[in-house]
C-alpha cells in the first residue's frame, strides 16, 4: 500500500506521468491514444520452479533512493576531511516510441526531483551542515534512425545529420561545500553558500546509441549562479551568513560541457560522468571562469521483493574563481555508499481494473 501511495505521488508530479498508465493494451493509455509500453517488458522478469516471478531488469534511472556514503572533502587548508553523508532522491524515466523503419523516432524522458545529499555532522561554519541538493532536474533526448536536415529549397533538399539532439536542465540546486573561500591576503575562511538558481544545455549526441541511458553529449548552454558570502574578515561574525555579500554569476550562452552516460541492458550498472567549462559574466563587471566537473558509478547487487539495492562511488570537483578579496576555491569531494531503491517503473504484471461505476444500476422489469 506504501509503495502504491508513493507510485501515485510521483505521477502527480512528473510531466509525463499520464503515460505511465499505457501499460496494457485497452488501459487508459489506450483510451488515450498514448504509445503502448512493449510486451518485451516482460522480459525483465524470471520464473522460478515454484512459479515465482522475480524482476532482474532494473531502470536506474526510475526510482526513489535512500542511502548512505563514507565521503571524504578536501577543506580550505588543503587537509582530507572524512564525513557521513545521507543520499536521497526521486528519479522518473519515460521512454516513448513513434513511426516503424527509418522512419521511428525514440524519445527519453529523465526527471529527477528532490535530489542530492546532505553531511549532518559536518558544518562548515556555523550551525551549517554541509549538503548539495538540487530541487528539480529534467532531460529530453531523443533518437531518429535516419536524422535528416530538410532545407525549404525547391525541390526540398535532405542532408543527413549524424547526431541525436537533446536538452538537460536544472532549477534550484543549492550547495553548502565543506571547503571555504579564504582570503587572499590573510588566509582567513570565510562562509560560503551557492545557489544555482537555473541552468539549460542544448546538446549533440554523436554517439547515437540504440540502448537507453547510453549518450555523450556535447552541449552549450545558459547558467545563472548566486554566490552569497559572509562578511569580510575583521567586519562581521566569522561563521555566519545571515547577512551574505553576493556576486551574481551569468553565462550567455557560454556555458560548454560534456556528459557520458552507460547502462547495461539489465540496467544493473550505470556511470554517469560530466564535465563543464563556462566563462560568464559576474556583478562585480568582470568576466570570471569556473568549472565543474562530476562522477558517478553505480551498481546494482541485489533485491529484496523487487526492490534493488545498490553501491555507489561518486565524485565532484568545483572551482569558484577569485572574487571579492577572496582567494580561488577547489571544492573536492568523494563518497562511497550504499543506496536503497523503490522501484517506479511500470509494472506490465499488474492488471488495471476499471473505475467503479457511480451510477446505480437499472433493473428492467421481467416481461
Amino acid at each position: 500500500m506504501i509503495r502504491r501511495s508513493l507510485t501515485a505521488a510521483i505521477a502527480a508530479i512528473a510531466i509525463t506521468s499520464a503515460p505511465m498508465a499505457a501499460a496494457d493494451e485497452g488501459g487508459l493509455g489506450a483510451q488515450l491514444g498514448l504509445p503502448e509500453r512493449s510486451p518485451q517488458a516482460l522480459d525483465d522478469f524470471i520464473h522460478s520452479p515454484k512459479g515465482r516471478t522475480f524482476r532482474v531488469r532494473f531502470d536506474p534511472e526510475s526510482r526513489i533512493r535512500l542511502g548512505a556514503a563514507a565521503s571524504g572533502a578536501r577543506k580550505e587548508n588543503g587537509r582530507i576531511t572524512p564525513a557521513l553523508e545521507i543520499h536521497a532522491g526521486i528519479s522518473v524515466r519515460r521512454r516513448y516510441a513513434f513511426g516503424e523503419g527509418p522512419s521511428r523516432i525514440e524519445w527519453q524522458f529523465d526527471q529527477r526531483i528532490l535530489s542530492g545529499f546532505v553531511a549532518p555532522f559536518a558544518r562548515p561554519f556555523g550551525d551549517m551542515p554541509s549538503f548539495d541538493t538540487v530541487l528539480y532536474g529534467a532531460a529530453a533526448h531523443r533518437h531518429d534512425l535516419a536524422p535528416r536536415i530538410v532545407l525549404p529549397s525547391s525541390p526540398p533538399l535532405s542532408i543527413p545529420f549524424p547526431f541525436d539532439v537533446g536538452f538537460d536542465a536544472e532549477f534550484g540546486r543549492v550547495t553548502v561545500p565543506r571547503a571555504l573561500p579564504t582570503g587572499a591576503a590573510d588566509g582567513g575562511a570565510i562562509p560560503f553558500l551557492r545557489v544555482s538558481v537555473a541552468r539549460a544545455t542544448a546538446y549533440l549526441d554523436p554517439l547515437r546509441s540504440n540502448h537507453p541511458g547510453r549518450s555523450l553529449e556535447l552541449g552549450v548552454g545558459v547558467r545563472y549562479d548566486l554566490d552569497a558570502y559572509g562578511a569580510q574578515r575583521g567586519t562581521g561574525p566569522a561563521d555566519s551568513i545571515a547577512r551574505p555579500r553576493l556576486v551574481h554569476r551569468v553565462a550567455p550562452g557560454t556555458a560548454g560541457s560534456i556528459r557520458f552516460r552507460f547502462e547495461t541492458q539489465d540496467g544493473l550498472l550505470s556511470l554517469d560522468t560530466r564535465a563543464e567549462i563556462t566563462p560568464h559574466w559576474t556583478s562585480e563587471r568582470t568576466w570570471k571562469l569556473a568549472a565543474l566537473g562530476y562522477g558517478r558509478v553505480e551498481r546494482t547487487i541485489l533485491a529484496i521483493n523487487d526492490e534493488p539495492i545498490s553501491v555507489f562511488l561518486e565524485g565532484s570537483y568545483r572551482l569558484v574563481p577569485p572574487t571579492l578579496e577572496l582567494a580561488t576555491l577547489h571544492d573536492v569531494r568523494a563518497s562511497l555508499g550504499i543506496s536503497f531503491g523503490l522501484d517506479l517503473t511500470p509494472d506490465p504484471r499488474v492488471k488495471k481494473i476499471p473505475p467503479r461505476s457511480r451510477q446505480i444500476p437499472t433493473t428492467t422489469p421481467a416481461p
